[in-house]
């Protein structure tokens, strides 16, 4: 039983011009111990033989039969699990990687099959020696001879240990003593297998061939045997293992840096289009979680409830009360102090300015009044995390007579700002009798107040409150009983006013926090104390770290007030036209991601293209379509997440030292990274797969082939 047996095997080749015939009605036997030269001028068809029969190329008539097995019937997998069990190839033009040292090419052809990995190294260093290569065996083949690197093929195709060696003019390009080399190689490795060589010289070959085929014009015009050899008559299936994943890992990491040029320029280009994707996904994403529609629900707080006024409360800040009622405790203060990792400030009640009333805030700078709008209050803590955005002055403010203000205001510092507060203030006062249980204020009833809150004292110790009484004096006969009133022991009254004062800060800082108008007021003269208190104010580093800090505050045992509280409930209300807005925001996203796809997968396509050759190599040798598939796309997962990591560090590199980039980064979550990685990995990883299929399309043959017009 033949181990090749060709019956009427015919190959056409399609061209503009028409169709031209490679080989016609071909029926041939090929078995072990053969030694068989196929001669005949160029064109005759001996390479078409030599790659139909080794499973390079496809044949459109006829019927091949390996081991008495028909292949008509094969895909491209069989084909794949045919070449790498039986076939081991010597080109002419040498087919190696040009970018893997002699020890490599060899080594590669060891892992494909998945050679006991411990007896590897081994076993490529005797074979590199066998070729007399071991003193070069670290340098790359593209600095090699030609007789050089035909013998590292050679040591290659050996590695495979398969039974059938093809060689296509594989002393074509060489010198004489080159060419004598690698025939005298040959001849070693021809005992135990079946050798095909294709000549133009058969005397380099005629006194070791055991068989002679001539062809013309596609057809076999001459088959003589030459030497008698003893044929193996009896199937041999050669076992090989396939390459296991850690092996198609590390072959992946390897083809990287073996081309270190088209690495670096590989990742800087996704570096650069992950930077430019990554920021205008953060504004985007930023955009798209902050919409807010101007839409009044009604929804602000009175303060003789809160104690305290929201409206400058800066999107780094919370106010936190008990829903109690009562005051804090240590455990409060712990608890509070703990959540997100402890990225944030808590003091003692609030902020001052919280519990009033700004208006008219206003300063002169140049000669000129400004009165800004939109501001908010923040405390300095906020600045101590990126002190590096201080543009003039310190960041020490040392009392609570100086600030530190937003580059959003025209002001130098030492210059001072101007704000009128106004706030509630409540007194408490003695009375004079007048006479017949009239009362009045002692020595104010002239001063307007909002409200008088009356306190009478009986004998007994008991006390009558008459709240909301809006005059300064009081006749106590209109509210007490007539038998009550000879009790009396005297009588307090508790006022509330508004009252406005005019205060000036001194400015000690300017600060770029990207315009975004807000005074900074003194971190160290707010530090919190242990103590009960009645409210807490919390201020984070970022207003992204605020809100997550928010949503980690227990709802149930806290009554948190937050500036973006009120959006949210806004947002919950009008749900559905939020999500319209949403999703315009991320179709540009997607969008965006689209165009910088496109411009990624142009690059990529015309360095994957540059590659062809590599890859029609390692199908020769036997790499198969699922394992070659993993190691592209291994390679772009590689070059993946080295480009995010890097584009990752520039842009916190970046961020440090420019306010801008440093808000933007703020916006990105750890589900925004994840996002960002995943976005970039399905699109290299879709890429591979294009990759993968336009080079399984079509053959081995047509792959070189293409590979060597692009390239002259």
């Amino acid at each position: 039983m033949p181990l090749i047996k060709l019956d009427n095997i015919s190959k056409f080749y399609k061209s503009g011009e028409g169709v031209s015939v490679g080989m016609q009605k071909v029926s041939l036997e090929f078995n072990y111990g053969e030694f068989i030269a196929i001669t005949g001028e160029s064109g005759s068809g001996k390479s078409t033989l030599l790659n139909v029969i080794s499973g390079l190329d496809t044949y459109e008539d006829g019927e091949l039969y390996i081991n008495d097995e028909e292949t008509s019937h094969f895909i491209v997998k069989d084909w794949e699990n045919y070449r790498s069990k039986y076939i081991g190839f010597i080109f002419q033009s040498y087919n190696i990687i040009d970018s893997y040292t002699v020890y490599e090419n060899v080594m590669l052809a060891l892992e494909v099959q998945n050679y006991p990995r411990k007896l590897r190294k081994k076993r490529a260093l005797e074979l590199i020696e066998k070729v007399g290569l071991l003193s070069h065996k670290n340098h790359k083949a593209s600095k090699l001879s030609g007789g050089q690197k035909q013998r590292t093929v050679i040591a290659r195709a050996l590695a495979k240990d398969c039974p059938i060696i093809v060689a296509d003019e594989p002393t074509g390009n060489l010198d004489s003593e080159s060419s004598k080399q690698v025939i005298n190689l040959l001849r070693e490795i021809s005992k135990d297998k079946l050798v095909i060589i294709v000549t133009h010289d058969y005397d380099q070959v005629k006194d070791i061939a055991t068989r002679k085929i001539k062809m013309h014009d596609g057809q076999i015009v001459e088959d003589k045997l030459i030497k008698e050899t003893r044929l193996v008559d009896k199937k041999i299936e050669p076992k090989i293992e396939p390459m296991t994943l850690p092996t198609v890992m590390k072959f992946a990491l390897r083809n990287l840096l073996s081309k270190p040029k088209l690495l670096i320029f590989f990742t800087a280009l996704q570096v650069m289009i992950i930077l430019v994707f990554t920021i205008t996904y953060s504004n985007v994403m930023h955009s798209a979680r902050n919409i807010n529609i101007g839409f009044d629900l009604g929804l602000s707080f009175s303060q003789p409830y809160y104690d305290f006024n929201k409206n400058y409360m800066s999107d780094n800040r919370m106010n936190i009360l008990r829903k109690d009622g009562k005051d804090f405790t240590t455990a409060d203060y712990e608890y509070l102090s703990n959540l997100n990792g402890g990225d944030h400030y808590i003091y003692k009640d609030v902020i001052s300015i919280d519990s009033e009333i700004v208006y008219n805030i206003s300063y002169e700078s140049n000669g000129r009044y400004y009165y800004p709008s939109g501001i908010k209050f923040d405390t300095s803590y906020h600045i101590e995390h990126n002190p590096q955005f201080l543009i003039d002055g310190s960041f020490n403010i040392e009392n609570m007579n100086q600030v530190i203000v937003s580059n959003a205001f025209d002001i130098q510092v030492g210059e001072h700002v101007s704000m009128y507060h106004q706030a509630y203030v409540t007194m408490v006062f003695d009375s004079i009798h007048e006479g017949n249980y009239i009362y009045t204020i002692t020595g104010n009833n002239k001063e307007y107040f909002d409200s008088y809150t009356y306190d009478v004292y009986f004998l007994d110790e008991s006390v009558f409150t008459i709240p909301n009484y809006f005059d300064g004096t009081i006749d106590l006969t209109n509210f007490i009983a007539t038998d009550k009133l000879p009790m009396i022991d005297y009588v307090k009254i508790t006022t509330t006013e508004w009252k406005g004062e005019d205060r000036l800060y001194e400015v000690v800082g300017i600060y770029n926090d990207a315009n975004r108008n807000v005074i900074y007021f003194s971190h160290d003269d707010l530090i919190p104390t242990t103590s009960s208190s009645n409210t807490f104010s919390l201020s984070a580093s970022n207003n992204v770290t605020a809100k997550r800090l928010f949503n980690s505050i227990d709802k149930s045992e806290y009554r948190v007030i937050f500036p973006n509280e009120e959006a949210d409930i806004v947002k919950k209300i009008l749900a559905p036209l939020y999500f319209l807005f949403s999703l315009l925001f991320y179709s540009f996203i997607y969008l965006f991601a689209l165009f910088l796809y496109f411009i990624l997968y142009s690059v990529m396509k015309n360095v994957m293209n540059s590659r062809k050759k590599d890859f029609a190599i390692f199908r020769s040798i036997g790499t198969n379509e699922g394992k070659l598939g993993l190691l592209v796309i291994f390679e772009q997962l590689y070059m993946v997440l080295i480009a995010f990591i890097i584009a990752m560090i520039t842009l916190n590199i970046i961020s440090y030292y420019d306010y801008s980039m440093n808000v933007i980064l703020e916006q990105i979550t750890i589900i925004d990274y994840i996002v960002l990685l995943l976005t970039f990995t399905y699109l290299s990883f879709w890429l591979a797969r294009r990759f993968n299929k336009k080079t399984f399309r079509i053959s081995i043959i047509e792959n070189l082939t293409e590979s060597r017009e692009e390239t002259i």
